[in-house]
């Protein structure tokens, strides 16, 4: 089999665009990893998603896909994103807090509030990983940082509802990742890369619906 696909054209593109798989998988695997780093103060969480997830649309693209190309959207991404990285930030460190509260015993209602906890994650992750996909957008056609973020966040918010199979796709993923890191904890390096491959093939999948 040809290491060489392509993806399925757009009505209105004349030509599929070539695809090589073996170099997809690296490059997720690399922006998995630059994401999983600028990720690290919690607060860059957004930043660092719309970054790598617009990088990988630029692979699929053809376009620019450097890793300073990275590092430089990641930069135009942070202005305007501090108040939904402190959210997302709270939201982590809460839902941390109720799993291992939960894992020893401790959580007064475990019964109700993990299942509860779980669901709530799932779904923030969704319109975390929804926003930060439609980042890049909403930053093309508007100058203000703050507002760029906001626009992208109602369209995420839209888009998990409307696109309701794309968001279970992200369900999908987020149990895969889930699961990898039950299987091996070591494997939690691959899971940014897993979750912007998949929020950008449900964005590329959306926009060709």
């Amino acid at each position: 089999m040809s290491v060489m696909d392509s993806t399925t054209p757009a009505p209105n593109h004349h030509e599929p665009v070539p695809v090589n798989r073996f170099a997809l998988f690296s490059e997720t695997l690399l922006a998995g990893v630059l994401v999983l780093v600028l990720s690290i103060p919690l607060v860059t969480i957004p930043a660092a998603y719309a970054a790598g997830i617009a990088h990988l649309e630029r692979h699929l693209s053809g376009r620019d896909d450097s890793v300073r190309g990275l590092w430089d959207t990641f930069k135009a991404a942070l202005p305007g994103s501090w108040k939904l990285g402190i959210a997302t930030a709270a939201a982590a460190v809460v839902i941390v807090l109720n799993l291992l509260l939960a894992w020893v015993g401790q959580l007064p209602g475990r019964e109700v509030v993990l299942p509860a906890t779980l669901i709530l994650a799932a779904g923030a992750a969704i319109l975390l990983l929804r926003t930060a996909a439609a980042w890049s957008d909403s930053a093309g056609s508007r100058a203000d940082a703050r507002s760029a973020w906001r626009s992208a966040l109602e369209t995420g918010q839209a888009l998990s509802l409307k696109d309701w199979s794309g968001s279970l796709l992200l369900a999908a993923a987020l149990f895969g990742a889930v699961v990898f890191v039950w299987m091996l904890a070591a494997l939690f390096v691959v899971v940014p890369g897993t979750l912007i491959l998949a929020a950008a093939a449900v964005k590329l999948r959306s926009t060709r619906a």
